[in-house]
């Protein structure tokens, strides 16, 4: 007997890529984007209807903050009525239901990294964004599964935006100075490992907000040190502290929930992790 298949809502995203990559399942993977979907709403519902799925997982979403900020009813469409309307749908199905939130739905404000439990005060419109989503899927579906994360990186997509560690390599190899915020601290992930991780929570039986990073926090200078010294590169970087738009100035993740505190991107530091990436960069 066939097994139900898992859908992934995003085709061609970074995450998409790497669920290719990395997941090991022993069932069929549908992966739909745009093109694959009729026009509406209800068209929609009656596909996803058909294809019976055993579980849904939002890997769409919209990543220029610039033009998040610019026009931010972009960013409510996916951020918001995407995932609510896949929210409802794994709901009337009954299966269980992943999307993808992020760091900057905390304001930055304090040292500490930030736990599931923290009160959520965004400070930018991709911020808001992310957190309405959360909300709305949480309100609409209370099984379904949050995922926050910060930094992602990993290899990009042919046509897609390049991770910021290869947009740091580029920018050297064409032999600029790239400038680099010095003001602002985060977590990384590597895409690979949160893709590892999203297979142990889509089948877990837990359910809410979820926090997953590297281990250890670091500004962006010092990621894009550590990206070229690992790519075996000597460059100047010069620091930066000019605000292009509201951003929050430590978004930093822990995690309190105990699922997944031995998950892949638990395993080992941010800096280990990029150092893998940055040499498949260097072998490709």
């Amino acid at each position: 007997m066939t097994k139900r298949p898992i859908l992934i809502w995003g085709r061609h995203g970074i995450l998409a890529q790497a669920i290719r990559r990395i997941w090991k399942q022993d069932g069929p993977v549908v992966f739909w984007g745009r093109t694959d979907l009729p026009a509406t709403q209800g068209q929609q519902r009656l596909k996803i209807c058909r294809l019976a799925p055993a579980a849904i997982l939002n890997a769409s979403g919209f990543t220029d903050l610039r033009k998040a900020e610019e026009s931010p009813h972009l960013a409510t469409e996916i951020h918001v009525q995407t995932p609510a309307f896949l929210a409802a749908m794994s709901r009337d199905l009954a299966i269980p239901f992943v999307t993808i939130s992020s760091d900057y739905v905390f304001s930055g404000l304090g040292r500490n990294a930030w736990i599931e439990t923290d009160p959520t005060e965004p400070v930018n419109a991709y911020g808001r964004s992310k957190l309405e989503g959360e909300r709305v899927v949480l309100a609409t579906n209370p099984k379904a599964k949050v995922i926050r994360t910060a930094g992602l990186f990993g290899p990009a997509p042919a046509g897609s935006k390049a991770s910021f560690p290869e947009r740091i390599l580029r920018q050297v190899r064409a032999g600029r100075v790239p400038e680099v915020r010095s003001d602002l601290t985060t977590s990384l992930c590597y895409i690979d490992d949160l893709a590892a991780d999203l297979w142990q929570i889509l089948h877990g039986s837990s359910s809410g907000v979820f926090h997953i990073a590297h281990k250890g926090r670091a500004t962006w200078l010092q990621i894009a040190d550590q990206a070229l010294k690992a790519a075996g590169i000597s460059s100047r970087i010069k620091p930066t502290h000019t605000p292009d738009f509201p951003r929050p100035l430590c978004s930093a993740l822990s995690t309190c929930r105990p699922e997944i505190l031995y998950g892949q991107a638990r395993r080992r530091s941010w800096q280990e992790a990029l150092v893998e990436f940055m040499k498949r960069l260097s072998d490709a």
